[in-house]
């Protein structure tokens, strides 16, 4: 049976023949090796791999920002066994330095897709470049002993032939065994401007690969996140989901807004009498000199008035209708893939996963309310005698436990980023609401791409793929407080578009990677929407859900 044609980015700067490993494969009796361009083509059991031999460091670089490679290999060889070593390792460091520092993060070609080939007459070289590598967390190293000048002739020929069977071996392993790992979907807050922005992501990526977004393995979702993600994971295609949401399906009657009805009028008794006591209190604090009389005190005492705006139990209430459809659920354990919604116990300070063990009977439209608790705007939610509040404040994606929970490809859609700009003063001429919104998604994000670096650095085997938006997306979302619900045709439709051309960069990387999962990669569903979109008069959300004639693609009604 034909196999699959793997490619390789041979880097050989030292190496005076070139493409002296192409020659070493051709000699390998169990390979076919033919030459092809400035490399090769070799062909063993299970295995085709085209071998591209580059000479410069520079020129490795450029190929690598514009095709994709299934696996990168760098020979550091020496075969002359000269003092030049030292040199040529330090090019080799700035070679890989260049890759790591790479600005782009889902551009970077992954380290666990490098093997370095390590050589040298002098056994001490070669073991100090074995720890360099490892310390940069390269994803093999293959060590050829054929150089050890102590050898015989033939004791060189048996050690070339063990070194190329086992470089064809990691090779093969490497690019064709099927990955293991599961795909996660991690959708972080935002209001409603947020969710707006992460349903015209998801259906981006939805039609731009065979693989429906509701039938990922796991989801993780946080505030307007949670209420996507358990969307998808309760059976939802996000067509339902984009109709419902926005208002295009007239049979869903429950509308994500807030209107005067929502006031959380029922707790401000609750809230005069806690003012009055502070005030008390206070006083008798001054009577007996335990306090000095301050305006800031005296305001301070007041502060307990000003408790949560709306009440958010509507919220539940809809989100329960809605998940206990036909054919849908409202329970964690009743779902066939695992959904799970972050909320912070807002005494503990503490993050909760909700749909995780000693969590999941926790109903999901009870986790959801829990999840979207923002302070100042909605109370807390009580839940087994403990206080929640909004996810985001503890945690901005949950990545972390994803990859814990197996996934080694994840797509993390965050729309709870600030707003850029270089104009000075934009913000401090804006109110105190706007400033807070902004503080606290700096912090959130800040947050999040410390504790991503981290993560892919200890976990080099994981792919993930984060999606913000632009800062001319981010300006759209700014333009209305993220609790009222319009604008939601333009940033679902300018989401989309901004998704696909997001993807236009990364095509050339991405495709390879989904093709380890399984899943093709084909832009032109996705450009032909597209299309139609920049051709409207308006933005119209209902574009997205019909099927671009010719696609040959049918999207789930």
């Amino acid at each position: 049976m034909a196999t699959r044609m793997r490619t390789a980015l041979l880097l050989a700067p030292h190496n005076p023949k070139g493409n002296h490993l192409c020659d070493a494969l051709r000699q390998q009796p169990e390979l076919r090796t033919t030459p092809h361009g400035r490399g090769c083509i070799c062909r063993g059991k299970g295995l085709t791999l085209r071998i591209e031999v580059v000479r410069s460091a520079a020129e490795a670089l450029d190929l690598l920002r514009q095709e994709y490679y299934n696996l990168l290999i760098v020979d550091c060889r020496n075969p002359g066994g000269d003092h030049q070593a030292f040199a040529r390792e330090g090019e080799i460091n700035g070679f890989l330095e260049a890759l790591r520092r790479e600005p782009d993060r889902e551009r970077r070609y992954p380290f666990r897709r490098i093997v370095v080939l390590v050589g040298d007459a002098d056994a001490s070289r070669a073991d100090r470049l074995i720890f360099a590598m490892g310390e940069r967390h390269v994803g093999a190293c293959v060590r050829d002993r054929s150089f050890i000048h102590a050898h015989t002739p033939e004791q060189q020929e048996q050690a070339r032939r063990r070194f190329v069977t086992e470089l064809w071996e990691l090779c093969r392993r490497t690019l064709t065994e099927k990955r293991r790992g599961k795909r996660a979907i991690c959708a972080a807050g935002g209001g409603l401007s947020g969710l707006y922005y992460e349903l015209g992501v998801l259906k981006c990526l939805h039609d731009a690969s065979d693989l429906d977004v509701g039938s990922f393995d796991m989801y993780f979702g946080i505030s307007a996140g949670a209420l996507v993600t358990a969307g998808l994971a309760t059976g939802f295609s996000i067509d339902d989901l984009i109709a419902k949401f926005g208002g295009l399906d007239r049979g869903w009657p429950y509308r994500l807004r807030l209107e005067w009805r929502h006031l959380n009028l029922a707790e401000v008794p609750r809230r005069l009498l806690l003012a009055q006591k502070a005030l008390l209190e206070y006083v008798s604090r001054l009577a007996r000199n335990e306090d000095e009389l301050s305006v800031a005190a005296i305001l301070g005492t007041y502060g307990n008035v000003l408790g949560p705006i709306f009440d958010n139990r509507p919220l539940e209430e809809g989100v329960r209708r809605l998940l206990s459809s036909p054919g849908h659920s409202n329970d964690f354990r009743q779902l066939p893939r695992p959904l799970y919604i972050g909320a912070t116990d807002q005494d503990r300070r503490e993050h909760v996963l909700f749909g995780d063990v000693g969590w999941d009977d926790v109903p999901i439209s009870k986790a959801i309310q829990a999840s979207t608790a923002m302070h100042p705007f909605f109370p807390s939610v009580e839940i087994k005698g403990r206080y929640f509040t909004d996810g985001i404040v503890t945690r901005t994606s949950n990545l972390r436990a994803a990859i814990d929970k197996g996934a080694d490809l994840v797509i993390v859609v965050d729309p709870f980023v600030p707003l850029i700009t270089d104009r000075p003063g934009s913000n401090a001429r804006m109110g105190n609401m706007w400033v807070m919104e902004q503080d606290y998604k700096t912090m959130s994000f800040t947050r999040y791409e410390q504790a991503r670096n981290e993560i892919l650095r200890r976990s080099s085997k994981i792919s993930v793929y984060t999606f913000v938006p632009s800062n001319r997306m981010r300006h759209l979302m700014s333009n209305q407080n993220p609790f009222v619900a319009r604008n939601f045709h333009a940033i679902v439709c300018q989401a989309y578009s901004s998704t696909y051309r997001r993807l236009k960069v990364l095509e050339y990387k991405l495709a390879g990677e989904l093709a380890s999962h399984g899943m093709t990669f084909d832009l032109g569903p996705v450009a032909a929407k597209v299309a139609a979109l920049t051709a409207a008069p308006r933005p119209d959300a209902a574009l997205l859900l019909a099927t671009p004639s010719g696609s040959g693609r049918a999207d789930v009604a």
